[in-house]
């Protein structure tokens, strides 16, 4: 019994093995500088401002010809952040809708998503919490290439 187990096992590996495609060709040579020519991001625009405890970030972008906003708010208590989220204002209901399932279908840890219309909310609890002001902006200015304040 044991014996035609192991035969089956190995039998499904070699079958899995042969079912799956090689994956070919070399496109190094056919690398595109511009995103706008793939429909990147393109026209990146941020700021950040501060009120009380509050202190927002706010980014847009166009990408895939359409214009997104981002507003990231972190409520910070003596220079360190106890809560964090982003509204991410989507074109359409549509693209807000696909964007909403995309994080449904690959949830990430630590994480809250709604919908409404064409904003979704993502709520941070364990990503920018307790992190200090200093820390977050340079984080930010990293990823979106700085921002006034």
């Amino acid at each position: 019994m044991k014996a035609m187990k192991k035969l089956m096992a190995m039998l499904m590996m070699a079958g899995m093995v042969f079912a799956f495609p090689a994956c070919g060709g070399d496109d190094d040579d056919e690398k595109i500088q511009d995103p706008s020519e793939i429909g990147g991001i393109v026209d990146q625009a941020g700021s950040w401002s501060e009120s009380g405890d509050k202190m927002t970030y706010t980014h847009s972008y166009g990408a895939a010809g359409y214009t997104y906003q981002e507003k990231w708010v972190f409520i910070m208590k003596n220079g360190v952040c106890t809560a964090a989220e982003t509204q991410i204002t989507c074109p359409s209901d549509m693209i807000a809708e696909l964007t909403y399932q995309e994080y449904l279908n690959d949830p990430e840890e630590g994480v809250t998503v709604s919908r409404n219309g064409k904003v979704i909310t993502v709520k941070y609890t364990d990503t920018y919490i307790g992190m200090d002001k200093e820390t977050i902006k340079m984080m930010f200015d990293m990823m979106y290439g700085g921002g006034d304040m």
